[in-house]
């Protein structure tokens, strides 16, 4: 079996993985370092991020957008590595970027492809070796560097870097155990839930809303209590709620069992106005069907939808409708009830909540407090982010702390 010797190897060529062979090698011109990646090739989760266009930062980032383990490190890459620093560094190496009206940052060209290409060709400056198609299943003492005991060679490293991600490759939508190497040298891992995915719910028309869209009010409601609301477009799908405003409802719902996604079509009217509205409604469609009250206002398998979920006969006149179904049909457009599905489907998951826990890493150097000389940077460690770009802002500027360590 072949063995390689190297300054560090940075195992995952994700993209903190990249960004730290970025700035290590830049430090360290003379030294060999490898970025040892299990794909085929590195920065597939790059590509597909943002929808193909790369969301990597978001300027407004503070650490309310962070769920974790890991609060101080969290607030000193904040402090010392915020978006604005990331985003120089990128123009230093090549990438032009802009911002849209909620602060997230996207590269210039709108394309992902230019900053797995910039980051790629920085290592190629610096002469680092990307060692594809092999995994890294433990790591061991060896003397003063370390034995990575891959599938089909062995990397003896003075340094070593764990940027392994989360459980979930979002890019092929597969699902693997990407914490080997961690727990080899004796970290725990916190609890792994998909989050920024879809929300599956129990429901009977969810079906007919299959591709919809609509704007509205999404709120959490664990054991009948409200826990999170966010406001923005709502994809339905065939047996799910999605969209961004759903995925940063993901990580509390797929840990809870007694769940459920209130849903507010109107969320800028007060039940009293939605029932007046309808009142006034009835009256402009006086003997059509009861489906034309939402004419001009959802589309229309919504309005459908809306009225089976409020007990009310589809095929009824409007003038027909009695006050309590007036009132119930007001409730549901006030607060459409979903129940939701615990989900532990991490291969439609844009990330993992969970990892290496944050009292076994140096807030300050991300050095592992189990052993000396191996750092940890990204999904691997337990932070999640919002969506929004705040995930990828993390992984870049543990990867930049990193790498200025090494």
């Amino acid at each position: 079996m072949e063995t390689i010797k190297v300054y560090a190897a940075i195992i995952g060529g994700g993209a903190s993985g990249l960004m730290c062979a970025c700035v290590a090698s830049k430090r360290h011109k003379d030294k060999k370092i490898v970025v040892v990646e299990r794909d085929n090739r590195v920065g597939k989760k790059i590509l597909v991020s943002g929808n193909s266009r790369c969301n990597l930062t978001n300027l407004s980032a503070t650490h309310e957008n962070y769920h974790s383990s890991f609060e101080s490190g969290v607030n000193f890459l904040l402090e010392n590595y915020p978006p604005n620093k990331v985003l120089d560094y990128f123009y230093s190496i090549g990438l032009l970027t802009m911002a849209d009206s909620d602060s997230r940052v996207y590269p210039l060209s709108r394309q992902a492809s230019a900053v797995l290409s910039v980051l790629r060709n920085e290592l190629k400056r610096n002469n680092v070796q990307e060692i594809c198609d092999t995994t890294v299943k433990s790591i061991s003492k060896s003397g003063d560097c370390y034995k990575l005991h891959c599938n089909d060679k062995t990397i003896i490293a003075q340094k070593v870097v764990i940027a392994t991600g989360g459980k979930n490759n979002y890019a092929q939508k597969v699902v693997g155990n990407s914490y080997e190497a961690a727990m080899s040298i004796g970290h725990k891992i916190t609890e792994l839930t998909p989050t920024l995915s879809p929300v599956k719910v129990d429901s009977k028309v969810i079906k007919s809303l299959k591709g919809i869209r609509a704007q509205g009010k999404v709120t959490a409601v664990v054991n009948s209590k409200k826990v999170k609301s966010e406001l923005g477009e709502i994809q339905f799908g065939v047996d799910c709620l999605s969209g961004i405003c759903v995925f940063n409802l993901s990580r509390i719902i797929n840990r809870e069992k007694n769940a459920k996604v209130i849903v507010q079509l109107l969320p800028d009217y007060s039940f009293e106005e939605i029932k007046d509205m309808l009142y006034h409604r009835i009256k402009l469609t006086k003997n059509d069907s009861v489906q034309e009250l939402f004419t001009g206002l959802f589309h229309k398998n919504i309005g459908i939808a809306l009225l089976k979920c409020s007990g009310i006969d589809t095929s009824k006149t409007a003038d027909k409708l009695t006050k309590a179904e007036i009132l119930a049909l007001a409730d549901t457009i006030n607060r459409w009830s979903f129940d939701t599905i615990m989900s532990k489907d991490f291969s439609n998951a844009q990330v993992t909540a969970g990892g290496v826990s944050g009292s076994e890493i140096n807030p300050v150097t991300f050095e592992s407090k189990k052993a000396k000389n191996i750092y940890l940077c990204g999904e691997a460690i337990d932070v999640d982010g919002d969506c929004g770009g705040f995930n990828l802002q993390f992984a870049f500027s543990s990867g930049m702390c990193v790498g200025e360590q090494l």
